[in-house]
């Protein structure tokens, strides 16, 4: 017995199973020891239960000492295992299945994180709590970053901020199937129309001392930072490139970095990422 597994008989099937799968999918696996497979399905079974630390709880049930119990359940044959959710037996596996098997019913049925902080999340924006409803999306994602309902979630109360590089970022990084489905779509085409829309950036000191001395580094890679301050990307990828071009060693290689820097704070996905990534490539190559 351990923490997320239990041996279990009809005295304690109440308290160990039903009551559990309100909380958790459990698992009853029926053994006896005459019956081979079930030496070998029930270490792996405890292997997942350890794996998934309480994602999920398995019961173990000796049919041979419970034969009232299984048969009360229809259990004909061993091994055999019932899944069990809200009170309810959701999947019957016969026989000893492969491991895949048993991760496809445990991840169909077990509680997912985001369920919990969708429900969280939505509540508090409605409320008028916007801080806590994007608190709560960047905490649930923290515990599971790939998955795509908080991203999208987050994202979509990010575009209502107009915070539209983070959320940017989170419908870039969903798979590229997404990106034409709605709502992901549509987030997209608004965060394009953000960044597309000039800046409001006075770079006209800038400007006229660059007239004077193209070569004026300091002053360039100054427009460079501001341009990238005030959102408008390109114009500053554009300035670090030509830095860059002009002089690569200035300052320890400042134009380098402040590309890198653009780079990151755009994420790997966007696309003028990729744009000037090669560009800088073939300065370098």
């Amino acid at each position: 017995m351990s923490q997320f597994s239990f041996d279990v008989g009809l005295a304690d099937f109440q308290r160990f199973v039903i009551d559990n799968s309100f909380h958790a999918p459990v698992l009853v696996d029926f053994w006896a020891d005459w019956c081979q497979p079930c030496r070998t399905l029930g270490p792996l079974l405890e292997k997942l239960a350890q794996e998934y630390q309480g994602a999920f709880l398995l019961a173990k049930i000796n049919a041979d000492r419970e034969q009232a119990l299984a048969a009360h359940l229809g259990v004909r044959s061993l091994p055999t295992v019932l899944v069990v959710r809200d009170g309810q037996i959701v999947e019957t596996l016969t026989g000893a299945q492969p491991e895949s098997a048993y991760r496809q019913v445990i991840d169909t049925y077990r509680a997912r994180i985001a369920d919990k902080v969708l429900e969280q999340a939505e509540a508090a924006w409605h409320e008028g709590r916007q801080d806590d409803a994007l608190t709560l999306l960047r905490e649930g994602l923290a515990q599971d970053p790939g998955d795509p309902d908080m991203k999208v979630s987050l994202a979509a109360k990010l575009v209502e901020r107009e915070s539209f590089l983070e959320a940017g970022k989170l419908l870039r990084s969903l798979p590229e199937n997404l990106h034409k489905v709605e709502p992901v779509a549509g987030l997209l085409a608004r965060v394009a129309a953000a960044e597309a829309t000039p800046k409001g950036v006075d770079t006209s000191a800038f400007d006229r001392r660059l007239a004077v001395n193209p070569d004026d580094h300091a002053v360039r890679l100054a427009l460079a930072a501001a341009l990238l301050e005030a959102g408008d990307y390109e114009r500053a990828a554009e300035q670090y490139l030509e830095a860059f071009r002009r002089d690569r060693a200035f300052e320890n290689g400042a134009a380098r970095q402040g590309l890198f820097k653009l780079f990151e704070t755009l994420g790997n996905e966007h696309p003028l990422v990729a744009v000037y990534r090669r560009r800088l490539a073939s300065l370098l190559y």
